[in-house]
């Protein structure tokens, strides 16, 4: 019988200094985040020097719709809050382990809060979206999350969109200042005096008749206005996006179908 070539894998083995310390920062930041968190962001916001783009875009769409459903990269939930607040919109979180992190957070900023993603309670979560929307609320939810890659496109915002007959308004953000962490996302937290741009496309609806490439080329429509918008954020800076080394202009794979 041949043996495992790595034994610290075998269940029940004591776990390798390095694996302790990184499990104990993965746990301290997944504490102070939830405790500190919401001020860490509310205050962030408050340094920005907020510029919003296609504002009236945004307000046809808010005008001629009772709610909405945002969508933006994973990575970019801290800078949506400035400029989404807590009385008219609903965050879209996971139902995973760092979801809870985020509900934590998200909860304490005032918003309300839906559980689900592409791979665990979808039905639920369309179930309240309409709850919502219906009470004219937007949902806010991150095609790309709750496990990347980066800039991938999970079906559930297309999926959606069919399913309530509300457009999706894809938004994207720029900065000119910002610690990116060391995340898949590239977790982006503003710096001190940055400047914040939002912009947004039109609102791209999906019909209740989309199916199967159908569905998906909604989808692949909607990674691209968010990566337009995100293009013309930076620009109004003279950036290039950040994620221009990153993400390949192609789309990428997901890493999970949606489900209920």
């Amino acid at each position: 019988m041949s043996q495992d070539p790595n034994p610290s894998k075998l269940k029940g083995a004591p776990r390798s200094p390095r694996g302790r310390i990184r499990k104990l920062r993965n746990n301290t930041g997944r504490w102070l985040g939830q405790h500190f968190g919401a001020a860490g962001i509310v205050q962030m916001a408050r340094w920005c020097r907020k510029i919003e783009l296609n504002a009236a875009v945004r307000e046809r769409a808010e005008s001629e719709h009772k709610g909405l459903i945002l969508a933006f990269w994973h990575g970019r939930g801290v800078l949506a809050s400035p400029f989404y607040r807590p009385g008219n919109t609903t965050a879209l979180v996971s139902a995973s382990e760092d979801g809870s992190m985020a509900t934590t957070i998200l909860k304490r900023l005032g918003y309300e809060i839906i559980r689900g993603s592409s791979s665990r309670g979808g039905v639920r979560a369309l179930r309240d979206m309409l709850s919502c929307l219906e009470r004219g609320k937007h949902v806010a939810l991150t095609p790309d999350g709750p496990r990347g890659p980066m800039h991938s496109m999970s079906p559930g915002a297309a999926f959606m969109s069919r399913a309530t007959g509300v457009p999706v308004l894809p938004i994207g953000f720029g900065i000119d200042r910002a610690r990116r962490l060391d995340t898949w996302d590239r977790y982006t937290l503003p710096r001190l005096g940055s400047r914040l741009v939002t912009s947004c496309e039109e609102p791209i609806q999906v019909p209740r008749e989309a199916s199967g490439d159908a569905l998906a080329e909604y989808s692949s429509r909607i990674r691209a206005a968010i990566r337009k918008a995100e293009r013309e954020a930076f620009a109004h800076l003279d950036l290039e996006p950040d994620w221009g080394d990153w993400v390949p202009e192609q789309e990428i794979e997901h890493s999970a179908e949606f489900e209920g």
